[in-house]
């Protein structure tokens, strides 16, 4: 759980870039990337985590512009999909620095029927993103695509 505004914001920030990096590195080809019919696709793990962007913003109490949970259909477009992901991160980042404080990361908020401290829907926010990029570099590596270093080199980088 997050008990400082800082180190929410700068996580969040560094996790976001970390996944745009990778957004940017999708083709349109790639987006039908899954490992079997029954998984999701690469195309459908990033719009999730673009939709997450916002959608766990508007849990915790914040107005944005950009992507949320809803049933918005995914764009076709690896590019258009990214520039929506920067789009909403932007937005809601900015109403993060806007609202969030030290003493609100404290507040109750309702996590899909379950009440949570702000900090702490902001920490599963942050993770649920880094789960599901997890996911995604193994689809890029399985469509041939350059995967960005994340936490270290990756071997295209080296």
């Amino acid at each position: 759980m997050y008990t400082s505004k800082d180190a929410f914001i700068n996580e969040f920030e560094r996790e976001s870039q970390l996944t745009l990096n990778c957004l940017r590195e999708l083709t349109d080809e790639s987006l039908a990337q899954a490992v079997t019919e029954k998984d999701r696709t690469l195309g459908e793990l990033a719009w999730h985590i673009t939709q997450s962007l916002g959608g766990f913003a508007s849990l915790s109490g914040e107005s944005y512009e950009g992507a949320g949970f809803n049933d918005e259909a995914a764009p076709e477009s690896a590019q258009e999909l990214a520039d929506i992901y920067e789009k909403t991160f932007q937005s809601v980042l900015s109403s993060y620095k806007q609202t969030v404080t030290d003493d609100n990361l404290t507040d109750e908020v309702d996590f899909f029927g379950t009440p949570m401290p702000k900090g702490a829907l902001l920490h599963t926010a942050n993770l649920h993103q880094v789960h599901h990029r997890g996911q995604m570099t193994v689809l890029m590596r399985q469509a041939e695509l350059h995967v960005p270093s994340l936490y270290g080199p990756s071997r295209d980088d080296q």
